[in-house]
């Protein structure tokens, strides 16, 4: 069994609470966004070379800025457009409207919770620790995939990337989720798998620890400071993250 690694957290601000972000931290769900975005190509018309340019390693590099920037983006991909071209942006309206029954249907069916992720959310919740899920996803998407993988029932708030008025990286989410929660920033902390975690940590002043397997734009996430870079959320420490 592995041992957990060191994180040592300044005793100034002792922890209360946790903020975890969904795709790419808690369930691998590349999988579910090529399958969907693959039928909403082909719900507009794209011809095979262009669906199949919407790949896995495409999506890995795309995802984990909403939904609407993940559409624009593979509109413009399959298409062989820039991103900001008009007719991509003026198609996206019409790629959601196949996307989320696409979406809504096949959540959770191609995608699969990372190792150590259940174990790690159920020692922390043994803590009596104020728990939240934050992510870029639509709030409906989020609460339906947590329920199927059986970890709904770990978080008191569940927060997609339509429940405030700006996404991650934008400190907003962050702060709001924190007041939801009952804790200060600084005293609730940040796990996440990406720049965009971070960044929006960074800047609510929320401390973060970021997991290494997720999915950072294809940069790598050692290179991003945090508290502590993990492989395994139940390889940490969290009692002694979160003294009582």
């Amino acid at each position: 069994m592995s041992h957990a690694p060191a994180i040592s957290v300044p005793v100034d601000t002792p922890l209360r609470a946790a903020i975890v972000d969904l795709d790419g931290t808690l369930v691998d769900t590349l999988g579910d966004f090529v399958v969907v975005l693959q039928h909403t190509l082909a719900d507009m018309g794209c011809n095979p070379i262009e669906i199949a340019r919407v790949d896995r390693g495409f999506v890995s590099m795309t995802v984990g800025k909403g939904t609407e920037d993940l559409l624009r983006r593979s509109l413009a991909h399959a298409w062989g457009l820039p991103d900001d071209a008009t007719e991509v942006r003026e198609a996206v309206p019409e790629a959601w409207r196949h996307y989320e029954p696409h979406y809504l249907r096949l959540n959770g069916q191609h995608s699969e919770v990372f190792p150590g992720v259940a174990e790690g959310l159920a020692q922390l919740s043994a803590l009596g620790l104020p728990l939240a899920c934050l992510t870029n996803k639509p709030t409906a998407f989020a609460e339906q995939l947590l329920a199927r993988k059986g970890l709904r029932g770990h978080f008191a708030h569940v927060f997609g990337g339509d429940a405030f008025a700006r996404k991650k990286p934008d400190p907003l989410p962050l702060i709001k989720t924190c007041e939801a929660l009952g804790q200060p920033p600084s005293q609730t902390l940040m796990v996440g798998d990406s720049s965009n975690d971070a960044q929006a940590a960074r800047a609510a002043g929320c401390p973060v620890l970021l997991v290494s397997y997720g999915y950072n734009h294809g940069h790598p996430i050692a290179e991003v400071p945090a508290l502590a870079h993990v492989d395994r959320l139940d390889q940490v420490d969290w009692a002694g993250l979160f003294p009582r």
